[in-house]
């Protein structure tokens, strides 16, 4: 935010500042859930560790990447005035209306930096280190509606309205293990996880309309909580009018920020019912972070006059107010919603949104399995629900091609589709939860992409080969005699 900016785009901007960091962000792609053997299925549950390769090694930037938001219209609009600099008020309303009508607007960025596994006689490990960020609102409710939509004539007077949303960005160093319990039937893992906060953002703001003496006010109250390396500009007024960076701000003391410490656990079992039948469930991040440094919580007590002539009175006996056919939210004292406290010493904790996973899969034959994944992730008021049916097919060793249909949320038209390439010496995968956003993007609410490499270490060499006539023999050394 920048000193001299207007009121209203202020508002629009302390609601999103989370989300004008929209630069490449990610989510995990749900149609590889049922890959036991792909490279990062471990991430979604730690049991899948157990068909991992004897070593697997990988690196950023081959390690492993996923990316994906819905409303993507809306983003995509808005990163696009954003890098033009046409970035303005109108612009931000645009979005503003568009990510009320979602339920739920959410996006994830992951990717690995580095990890390593390891099959032994005792279990299997692996240790990875992940770099994540993700953002999550739910904005849509009876005032922010009734402000925003024709239709919504009517409101109730003091009954607020809570602003959920969460921006977090944190770096993940974790140990995974995981067994055989029953041969060939039941594995189990876990995986424990320490997190490093770098930054993070949770307004605990409610909004409402009141009324008196026939006067309507729209207000702000309660504490936007922060841990970002900005100091946050107050005019003698104390409204709020711009942020700028900490003295001690630079990429090295952010990315490295040890000070946000927090904890977490993965828990996953695979259960083989029969030769055809596979269940598998899991739950994960399981954990939070605690917040000590770089503290900005800004609470929020303001409001200001919703003029007369853009509201009817309430009917005796009932305490709704509804708009006028002028209705126009008009800039009037649009600063005095920036009235706040900074206070720079109040530590917190933010709980980690847990994701749970509950498969099941049937092999049709050798080459063809088709499975079905829910995915439920939970955080308080932003819970979501997907589902995933998908088929796998084996082309021949080295390829194998996932496709089928998933419901992400309220997206409900999207089709999943991925490719995983084995060679002697490692793996590679690139994979999509909605191809229809290449095929048909107008149609599309929800874009993602994932993709990654691994390599398979000190693989032993092959001193025999097979044949037809001769099961094992060891080529000779033909020499030419000159």
């Amino acid at each position: 935010m920048k000193t001299g900016l207007s009121a209203k785009r202020k508002f629009i901007l302390l609601i999103y500042l989370s989300i004008l960091a929209l630069f490449g962000r990610a989510q995990t792609n749900l149609a590889l859930y049922h890959s036991k053997d792909q490279m990062s299925s471990s991430g979604v549950n730690p049991a899948f560790l157990t068909d991992q390769k004897k070593f697997t090694f990988s690196i950023f930037p081959l390690s492993g990447m996923s990316v994906g938001y819905n409303d993507q219209h809306a983003v995509k609009s808005m990163l696009k005035d954003f890098l033009s600099g046409a970035l303005d008020t109108a612009a931000l309303k645009s979005v503003f209306n568009s990510l009320i009508k979602e339920d739920l607007f959410f996006q994830r960025f992951e990717t690995s930096l580095i990890s390593f596994g390891y099959n032994s006689g005792i279990g299997s490990f692996s240790f990875r280190i992940n770099e994540i960020e993700q953002i999550r609102s739910s904005l849509k409710g009876d005032i922010t509606e009734f402000l925003t939509v024709p239709a919504i004539q009517t409101v109730a007077l003091n009954h607020p309205q809570i602003l959920s949303a969460d921006m977090v960005h944190y770096r993940e160093y974790s140990l995974g293990y995981a067994r055989e319990l029953i041969q060939h039937k039941l594995s189990v893992g876990l995986r424990a996880k320490i997190y490093f906060g770098k930054a993070s953002l949770v307004p605990e703001v409610p909004i409402e309309i009141s009324g008196k003496d026939n006067k309507y006010f729209f207000g702000t109250s309660g504490p936007i909580k922060s841990s970002l390396p900005v100091n946050f500009v107050l005019d003698e007024d104390t409204i709020i009018t711009g942020a700028t960076a900490s003295k001690n701000f630079s990429a090295l003391n952010y990315l490295f920020n040890k000070q946000n410490m927090g904890a977490g656990i993965d828990l996953g079992f695979s259960y083989q019912i029969n030769s055809e039948i596979n269940l598998s469930a899991s739950v994960v991040d399981l954990g939070k972070i605690n917040w000590n440094s770089n503290l900005n919580t800004i609470n929020l007590k303001g409001q200001y006059e919703i003029l007369p002539v853009y509201t009817l009175p309430p009917k005796p006996g009932n305490n709704f107010i509804a708009k006028s056919d002028s209705f126009l939210i008009n800039d009037g004292d649009f600063n005095q919603l920036f009235k706040s406290r900074i206070d720079s010493t109040t530590r917190y904790s933010t709980k980690m949104p847990t994701s749970f996973y509950a498969g099941l899969q049937y092999q049709i034959d050798s080459s063809l399995r088709i499975g079905v994944v829910d995915r439920f992730i939970w955080s308080k008021g932003m819970s979501q629900n997907s589902i995933s049916l998908t088929a796998n097919y084996e082309i021949n060793k080295k390829f194998t091609v996932i496709s089928g249909y998933s419901s992400i949320g309220k997206a409900y038209y999207n089709i999943p589709f991925a490719v995983i390439y084995n060679w002697s010496g490692g793996q590679s995968f690139m994979g999509t939860d909605n191809l229809l956003l290449f095929l048909m993007p107008q149609k599309s609410d929800y874009a993602g992409i994932s993709f990654g490499t691994c390599f398979y270490l000190f693989r032993p060499k092959l001193k025999y080969k097979q044949s037809e006539y001769l099961p094992f023999y060891k080529e000779k050394k033909h020499s030419t005699v000159k």
